[in-house]
Formats: C-alpha cells, sequence, structure tokens
C-alpha cells in the first residue's frame, strides 16, 4: 500500500505546478459540452475613433508619393557593378607576352560609356614607357572593343550618371588567375 501514494503525490505536485506556471485552464481543458457558452461578439466590430486632421492630412500625403529609386548607388551595388564590369573585359581581354625582363605593366583604361552600354569613348591612361610593352596596351585597348557594346545588367542601368565613365586596371597578373 506504500506504492499507491508517492505516485498519486507525485501527480498532485505536478498537478499544481503545471497550474501554477500555466493556469488550470490551460491544465485542465474542459469538455464543451460542460462550458457554458459564451456570448459571441457581434457581427460588427466597432470603428475605431477617426484619427486627428494633421495626422490624416500626413498619412495621404504619404500614401500619395511614389516610391522613386535611389539617385545612387549603395556601396554594395558600386562593388557588384565593379566585379561585373572587370569580369566582362577580362574574359574579352588576352594579354599579349610581356617580355620576362620587363615590369608587370598594369594597364589603366579610361571609359566612357552611352546609356545603352556603348562605348563612346577610349583613352590608355598610362601608355608604357617601354617599347616591348606595347603590344600589352594594344591588347587591353583590343579588349575594350572586343566587348563593345557591354550588356549592361537591369538593375544598374537607372545609375547611369555613376558608371557612364570608369577607370578599368588591366593586370596581367590578375587575368592569369
Amino acid at each position: 500500500m506504500r506504492i499507491l501514494p508517492r505516485p498519486i503525490g507525485a501527480l498532485i505536485l505536478i498537478a499544481v505546478t503545471a497550474a501554477a506556471y500555466g493556469g488550470y485552464d490551460r491544465l485542465w481543458h474542459r469538455h464543451p459540452s460542460r462550458v457554458a457558452e459564451v456570448p459571441k461578439p457581434a457581427a460588427e466590430s466597432p470603428m475605431p475613433p477617426a484619427p486627428p486632421a494633421a495626422i490624416a492630412a500626413a498619412r495621404a500625403s504619404t500614401e500619395a508619393t511614389p516610391v522613386e529609386p535611389p539617385a545612387h548607388m549603395t556601396s554594395a551595388q558600386q562593388a557588384g557593378f565593379d566585379a561585373w564590369l572587370i569580369k566582362t573585359y577580362l574574359a574579352c581581354w588576352k594579354p599579349a607576352r610581356q617580355p620576362g625582363d620587363a615590369d608587370v605593366y598594369v594597364a589603366q583604361v579610361r571609359l566612357a560609356y552611352n546609356p545603352d552600354g556603348s562605348l563612346s569613348k577610349a583613352k590608355l591612361v598610362n601608355p608604357p614607357s617601354d617599347p616591348a610593352l606595347i603590344p600589352q596596351a594594344k591588347s587591353v585597348l583590343a579588349a575594350v572593343q572586343n566587348c563593345n557594346p557591354l550588356p549592361v545588367p537591369a538593375q544598374y542601368r537607372p545609375f547611369y550618371e555613376q558608371w557612364k565613365t570608369k577607370t578599368i586596371h588591366f593586370d596581367p597578373q590578375v587575368a592569369a588567375r
């Protein structure tokens, strides 16, 4: 007979603890037939009070304003555009062989674009002083012409003012990767 009181005592302790934390209603769900009917709310809910005129006017003015895209690219968009631009030009570039005794020549090209992505102007900013590197500079200018016109992705087209002129660095060590 001693076995019976311990489980019952444990159950009572669990029930009291659960009722204290979760509430009596959560512990023992009542059968719907034993629950008194709760009156149902009216079909129409009462209207909330009207906001003051100043707040209503402010809401109306903000709702009527169309959402405009940002005027400038974010830094993440700018980085994405630059990465796309470099990847596109590297795909078009076939670097010429550099002489083994020459320094590495990194060509810089200043590019101007039309809104459709076509090239309007390309200028080599740092022409090589070593005549052995002239083929490298010519290969860079040929790459720029081979990629013309650029298929500018749609997400960057609204920001033409930010990408209409760019300076690209053509590094043969980056192209070799």
